[in-house]
């Protein structure tokens, strides 16, 4: 008998992509994939290394409004170290998953050989050294966060900023 882990990639809700222009990125893929997008919304991400350090960057995201899984796409962050800085080009970022006990999921991780790359309120980025993969491992708590990107409230509460 197969054992799952305790956050199977059942639970996959978001497959995350860096994207060089935000906007763009919404326009293209929308057109190109048949994308409709909730209200895309600009916020710091409030995140800390594994040491503590605080490491928050103002980040610009769009989610589909088709899923789960859905589609989040970050314009990438040119900060140097950032979590959002790499592929700046664009490129895969992140995995998605929720736990419903995430403290101990990243824990779980952790003691499996994957890195803890940062924290944050409910969330943490963590990612496999060897192959590159990068796993969000969200708070089933965060559902609701998920809520108020798909009805539009976090672009209005937190619209992008005008870009030169």
């Amino acid at each position: 008998m197969i054992t799952l882990a305790p956050t199977s990639f059942e639970n996959v809700f978001h497959v995350g992509y860096l994207v060089p222009d935000l906007v763009d990125a919404m326009d293209v893929l929308g057109r190109q994939l048949e994308i409709t997008w909730a209200t895309p919304f600009e916020m710091e991400s409030g995140f800390a290394t594994p040491d503590g350090e605080p490491d928050s960057d103002v980040v610009r995201i769009a989610f589909s409004s088709q899923g789960p899984p859905y589609l989040e796409i970050i314009e990438a962050v040119p900060r140097a170290g950032s979590i959002f800085g790499q592929p700046a080009d664009g490129g895969h970022h992140h995995f998605g998953i929720y736990a419903e006990r995430w403290r101990d999921e990243v824990a779980r991780l952790t003691d499996a050989g994957m890195e803890l790359e940062r924290t944050g309120a409910g969330v943490a980025f963590v990612r496999e050294p060897r192959t590159g993969v990068r796993i969000e491992v969200v708070s089933f708590k965060g559902r609701d966060f998920l809520r108020q990107i798909l009805s539009g409230e976090m672009g209005a509460e937190h619209p992008l900023s005008d870009r030169p």
